[in-house]
């Protein structure tokens, strides 16, 4: 797909959960964003051997052969905080659309390990380079450890998707939806957390605790965007990337939903990391993460303000959900 000679260059570090297709598909049609990479982590949504087959799947579809697919962790840091298993399953094959994907090319797995890529690529670049957080921090908290050298000052920004600031997490919510994602105690106790920075609590501290340039995008915000059927309603191209698009909103919000009011999540976030979202609500504070497990009143992953830190974290409060379809439709239409 033909990018603007300015497009912002991008690398999406994610789970590959339904939303994060989203946002995949999203920044592939967007004019304004080249995409140099995605790195998949297993510590998610889906398992990793599959995460990293859907989004070399769609790079392909997507014609994208100046992006790599780089493999990240598949265990967290600490714990063993995962999404219970038949949630992965479903999101494993995209809610049974994976197997009607069925590309004209083909692109390989690169061979270095997602924080190794990332390392390479900001040695390399001649200009800033954007990253989209869309799962764990896992693969940026590696990043930090395995290559403390890095030349992080060649990343422009890091927009992530996580964390509950004031308001409920959505662990409790989530293991409680359907009688078979109950994982037992230490997940229905969790009231504070939310999935990104349970899944790897120890990975988002070390993140918050270091000078990345970072852009929190925390469910206080993407409880303003509800999914819901009309945004399927607003796609209208028919080219591969917008079918795929309103079948995964068609999916999501009709045979495969939550049983409980969901946000769009992570497209909220790559919106805002794009420019396609100017205004909005933002604040700045030191954050910190709760790393105490326990079967009772759980606050493991439970985000928090503090009184110091390394640097002071923006943090996206307040947006429209109505100038969110609106620019979501713009972009995947166009």
């Amino acid at each position: 797909m033909n990018k603007l000679t300015q497009a912002k260059k991008a690398i999406i570090d994610t789970d590959m959960g339904w939303d994060d297709v989203l946002s995949i598909l999203y920044l592939m049609k967007d004019p304004n964003i080249e995409i140099i990479g995605i790195c998949v982590t297993g510590c998610g949504e889906t398992n990793l051997r599959w995460g990293t087959l859907l989004a070399k799947t769609l790079l392909e579809l997507g014609h994208q052969t100046q992006a790599c697919v780089a493999v990240g962790c598949d265990t967290p840091l600490q714990f063993n905080n995962a999404f219970p298993q038949p949630f992965k399953n479903d999101m494993n094959d995209l809610m049974g659309l994976l197997g009607t994907l069925n590309p004209d090319m083909e692109i390989p797995v690169d061979h270095r390990p997602a924080w190794t890529f990332i390392a390479d690529m900001l040695a390399q670049t001649a200009e800033p380079i954007s990253i989209i957080s869309l799962g764990g921090f896992t693969n940026l908290a590696k990043l930090l450890t395995v290559h403390p050298d890095a030349k992080t000052e060649n990343i422009k920004e890091i927009f992530a998707m996580a964390g509950a600031i004031h308001i409920d997490g959505n662990i409790s919510a989530f293991n409680n939806a359907k009688p078979e994602w109950d994982q037992g105690a230490t997940y229905r106790s969790n009231h504070v957390a939310e999935w990104n920075v349970f899944v790897d609590p120890l990975a988002a501290k070390q993140v918050f605790d270091s000078n990345l340039p970072l852009t929190l995008v925390p469910l206080d915000a993407c409880y303003y965007v509800i999914l819901n059927p009309d945004f399927s309603s607003l796609i209208t191209a028919t080219d591969p990337i917008a079918e795929l698009t309103k079948n995964i909103l068609d999916k999501k919000s009709g045979p495969h939903d939550e049983g409980i009011p969901v946000p769009i999540f992570d497209p909220l976030a790559t919106m805002l990391m794009a420019g396609g979202l100017t205004q909005y609500q933002v604040y700045q504070a030191f954050l910190d993460v709760d790393l105490c497990n326990t079967m009772d009143n759980n606050q493991c992953g439970n985000t928090f303000i503090t009184g110091k830190g390394s640097r002071k974290i923006d943090i996206i409060q307040g947006v429209s959900q109505r100038a969110f379809s609106e620019m979501f439709a713009k972009i995947i239409n166009g």
